[in-house]
C-alpha cells in the first residue's frame, strides 16, 4: 500500500515540517506564525492562485532561501525583522534552509483599492518591495499581533481589526503609487461618526469589530476607519478604551464593587488588563486611585 504524502498548506509547507502553525483569521486578512521543526532544507512550490499576497517577517537570524525565477535562483539571508513579500499571482519556487520562524499576514488584492470613493478605483498590480528589507512600521504592527496570535494575551477583535487596517493602509501608501485624497477636518463629528460613537458607547462592556460598526453605518470598513481618525484624531479602539477607563474610574467610587467586577462590567479582558490600561492613563493602579480619590469622591455631598 502506498504511503500518503504529508499535506501542504497554501504557502507550500508540509505539516510535518512545522513545529508551530498558528492562525488568526479575520474576514479577509489572515495573520499566521509558522516555525520549522529543524534547519534541514525543504522545498516549497505553489502555483499562481490570484488570491493576493503574503507579507512575512523573520523572528530569527538563521534562515536563508533560494528563490527561483525561471532557471535562476537568488539566495536571500534573513536577519531578525527582515521582510519578504510574495505575490500569489506568480508561481513560487524556493528552497528554504536554516530554521525559520515567521510572522505572516495574507492580504487579498482588493484591500489595496483606494478607499476614498471620490478617487480612482485602480487596482495596483505590483508592489515595490525588496526581499530582505526592514521597515520599523511593519515590524511594530506585526509584533503587536504576536501575543494574541500565540495565545499569550486574550484576542481583542477591535484591536486586531485596526492593526490589520493600519498595516494595509501603510503598505498601500508606502509601497504603491496610489494615494488617498485627504478630506478637510470637520469642526464637529459628521453623521457617520455620531452614529459610530453611539455604537461604541453601546459596546463599552462587550466586544465589537470594525466590520460590525461599518456594516451598521452602511460604509466600508476602510472608509469608516479613515474618517474616524480624520475627525477625532484617534482610532476607534483608542476611543473605546478611553471611554472604558473613564467609566471604570467612575465605578471605583462605589466601594461595594471589586476591581474584577469593574473590569468585567467595563469590557476589559480581565483585571490585569484593566490595571495595565488604567495605569497607563492615570499613572497609578486602580486600587491606589480608589484609595486616594474614590473614598473622598464618595463622601462628597450631592449638589442641588
Amino acid at each position: 500500500m502506498n504511503a500518503v504524502a504529508p499535506s501542504r498548506d497554501r504557502l507550500g509547507c508540509r505539516s510535518t515540517d512545522l513545529a508551530r502553525d498558528e492562525e488568526l483569521a479575520l474576514k479577509d486578512v489572515t495573520f499566521l506564525r509558522k516555525t520549522s521543526r529543524s534547519a534541514a532544507p525543504v522545498k516549497v512550490e505553489t502555483p499562481p492562485t490570484g488570491q493576493g499576497l503574503v507579507l512575512g517577517m523573520s523572528l530569527g537570524d538563521e534562515h536563508w532561501r533560494d528563490i527561483r525565477t525561471g532557471k535562476t535562483a537568488h539566495r536571500h539571508h534573513f536577519q531578525r525583522n527582515s521582510l519578504y513579500l510574495r505575490d500569489f499571482e506568480i508561481a513560487y519556487r524556493a528552497e528554504l534552509g536554516g530554521q525559520f520562524d515567521f510572522l505572516l499576514v495574507e492580504i487579498p488584492w482588493e484591500r489595496f483599492l483606494p478607499q476614498d470613493e471620490t478617487g480612482p478605483r485602480v487596482m495596483p498590480r505590483r508592489i515595490d518591495f525588496e526581499t530582505g528589507t526592514t521597515d520599523p512600521t511593519v515590524t511594530h504592527l506585526l509584533s503587536a499581533i504576536q501575543p494574541m496570535l500565540s495565545g499569550q494575551q486574550p484576542r481583542d477583535q477591535l484591536f486586531i481589526d485596526q492593526v490589520a487596517e493600519a498595516l494595509v493602509t501603510y503598505l498601500r501608501h508606502r509601497y504603491t503609487t496610489i494615494r488617498i485624497r485627504r478630506h478637510r477636518r470637520q469642526r464637529s463629528p459628521s453623521a457617520l461618526i455620531r452614529q459610530a460613537l453611539e455604537i461604541l458607547r453601546e459596546s463599552l462592556d462587550g466586544n465589537v469589530s470594525l466590520d460590525d460598526i461599518a456594516r451598521r453605518c452602511n460604509v466600508s470598513r476602510s472608509h469608516f476607519y479613515q474618517v474616524f481618525r480624520q475627525e477625532l484624531g484617534c482610532t476607534p479602539h483608542e476611543w473605546l478604551m478611553r471611554m472604558r477607563i473613564e467609566q471604570a474610574r467612575s465605578m471605583l467610587c462605589r466601594p461595594n464593587l471589586t476591581l474584577a467586577e469593574i473590569a468585567a462590567q467595563c469590557g476589559f479582558a480581565d483585571q490585569s488588563h484593566f490595571t495595565r490600561a488604567f495605569g497607563r492613563r492615570f499613572g497609578l493602579s486602580p486600587g491606589r486611585w480608589r484609595a486616594e480619590h474614590g473614598a473622598a469622591s464618595s463622601r462628597e455631598p450631592a449638589s442641588g
